[in-house]
């Protein structure tokens, strides 16, 4: 039954186009729909984050609602592998970032460039800022030590190391103090033992991350440097089995595609090459294109044992195209007779 025939007067829809305006017009509904925007990315529904944003940019906002929205979009785009548009608002918003002292935004710029291969861009942002001062609020300081946590994987990703396990360190009495970072402090660190050897190390230093505290599409990340860390140790079966259940977490585009590439690298170091050959193939072929140079040389090393050299210096070339800034460049520069390998970077 509808309401006219109850004897009430049919709803003028005039009205409710007038109330949905109001609505949308109303700044609690502005911060509603951008609150769902951010536990969008955080559940790592990005499509349903960027749609938010797209209806959220023709709204009234707030100047500062309206960089949350920047922030939350260029997430989004670099989640899904939207590289080109990411990195294209990455770098407005690193200069706003420097110019207003904004670490938030920082903090976005920062996880943009790296995922896009853009590493000495990354630590270009550090340079001249001193970051907050004492008296400055603690969300703001613990903000900056997160900016420079991140910018850990930068000096790694540029090839050394030994830099950024000691830039790691200069960082740990800070952390303690931020008990999400602290959470997370092992994995980094974990990360970088695996990487130079030091498997039993990564493994115990792994016990103190508590999974469920870990937002969730960074989950995978922490199966994976299990993965990592059982690598190192040569225990094949175990890693492969962490790296296929960071698979089934993952969230982002970037995180599938490495996933991908560390079981090829699991599988190459068993001897496994055909099947090595396979996961490599399908990470490189992924619709995710930034970074990736240590899977690629590992694709192009699995391609020369298998004696297909010619391919092999196909996927080498194809470090050079798409992780250019990496120490995996290097190599592969070196591989292919270009130059000597340089070193790496100091971070």
């Amino acid at each position: 039954m509808t309401l006219a025939t109850a004897g009430f007067s049919p709803f003028p829809p005039e009205l409710l186009l007038v109330l949905a305006a109001s609505l949308l017009l109303w700044s609690r509904v502005h911060r509603v729909l951008l609150q769902l925007t951010v536990r969008c990315g955080e559940w790592g529904a990005f499509r349903a984050a960027l749609a938010l944003t797209r209806l959220l940019e023709w709204l009234p906002l707030t100047a500062r609602m309206r960089t949350l929205l920047w922030r939350e979009k260029l997430y989004a785009h670099s989640a899904l592998g939207n590289t080109g548009t990411a990195v294209a608002g990455a770098r407005r918003l690193a200069v706003h970032a420097k110019a207003d002292g904004c670490t938030r935004c920082a903090t976005c710029a920062v996880n943009v460039f790296i995922n896009a291969g853009l590493y000495r861009e990354t630590l270009d942002i550090e340079r001249g800022w001193k970051g907050p001062s004492e008296e400055a609020p603690s969300a703001e300081r613990n903000e900056w030590a997160l900016v420079r946590f991140n910018l850990v994987e930068a000096v790694y990703n540029l090839g050394s190391w030994e830099a950024a396990s000691a830039r790691l360190s200069t960082l740990e009495e800070t952390a303690r103090g931020f008990p999400f970072l602290w959470n997370f402090f092992p994995v980094q660190r974990a990360w970088i033992l695996a990487h130079t050897g030091r498997g039993e190390e990564a493994l115990a230093a792994l016990v103190n991350v508590d999974c469920r505290l870990v937002p969730r599409v960074y989950r995978s990340e922490v199966r994976f440097t299990h993965a990592a860390a059982l690598l190192a140790l040569c225990r094949y079966e175990e890693a492969e089995r962490e790296a296929r259940m960071g698979l089934k977490l993952a969230r982002r585009a970037s995180s599938t595609r490495n996933g991908l590439f560390l079981l090829g690298r699991i599988a190459m170091a068993a001897g496994r090459l055909e099947e090595a050959l396979r996961f490599f193939e399908a990470g490189a072929t992924h619709s995710y294109k930034g970074q990736g140079g240590d899977g690629l040389l590992a694709w192009g090393d699995c391609l020369g044992k298998l004696g297909r050299h010619e391919e092999a210096r196909e996927a080498w070339q194809r470090v050079l195209a798409r992780d250019t800034q990496s120490g995996a460049a290097s190599k592969a520069a070196s591989r292919l007779g270009l130059h000597e390998p340089r070193p790496a970077a100091s971070g």
